[in-house]
């Protein structure tokens, strides 16, 4: 009897252990989300169409990631039964493997999204150093000036991309591995 116990309060604390783990990992989400939307908040184009055409992919990249860490967050409360404000709700339908099938196809789609936009970074970078370049080799002061403009907001375009690509793969790796968890417990009928 003393080892049922025992075994039913480790059982018990894992539960916990693994409920806190979520709840961090939610929190985290948030966190690059935020961090995500104060980025595209400031994006601005620099008016270079390659330049640009990153700086684009990453901003489209970014709002896909903070809409499905928002989705992930309201599927995931569904599917224990919470309701938004936190309290369990008997009446709240949980999400279908279908459902979240579905998802799981949408986390790849942003997945390709950043590549996309990952694989323009080196032309853009390269491009925003050679308008840089150009913009010091000039004689007209008005054309020089221009240039000046131009290639400092070519800069905080690749500077945008270079920020936000890390924090949207961990993004993108963490929504991916939990999606894909939580597909594998409700295939196999256990409770999150």
């Amino acid at each position: 009897m003393k080892k049922f116990i025992v075994a039913l309060a480790v059982v018990m604390f894992a539960g916990v252990v693994n409920a806190q783990e979520i709840k961090d990992e939610i929190q985290k989400s948030r966190d690059r989300s935020a961090k995500l939307e104060a980025l595209v908040k400031d994006y601005k184009a620099c008016g270079n169409a390659n330049i640009d055409g990153y700086g684009d992919a990453m901003k489209n990249a970014a709002v896909l990631a903070i809409a499905n860490s928002v989705q992930l967050e309201n599927m995931y409360k569904r599917q224990i039964g919470e309701a938004v404000d936190g309290v369990q709700d008997v009446t709240v339908t949980k999400p279908t493997l279908e459902e979240w099938t579905t998802f799981a196809e949408t986390i790849v789609g942003e997945g390709v999204s950043i590549k996309t936009a990952v694989d323009k970074a080196q032309g853009a970078a390269d491009e925003a150093k050679t308008i840089a370049e150009n913009a010091s080799k000039g004689k007209n002061p008005m054309a020089v000036a221009k240039a000046a403009k131009t290639s400092k907001a070519a800069a905080a375009v690749v500077e945008f991309g270079s920020t936000a690509t890390p924090i949207l793969l961990e993004e993108s790796a963490a929504q991916a591995k939990a999606v894909q968890q939580i597909i594998e417990n409700v295939k196999s009928g256990k409770n999150l």
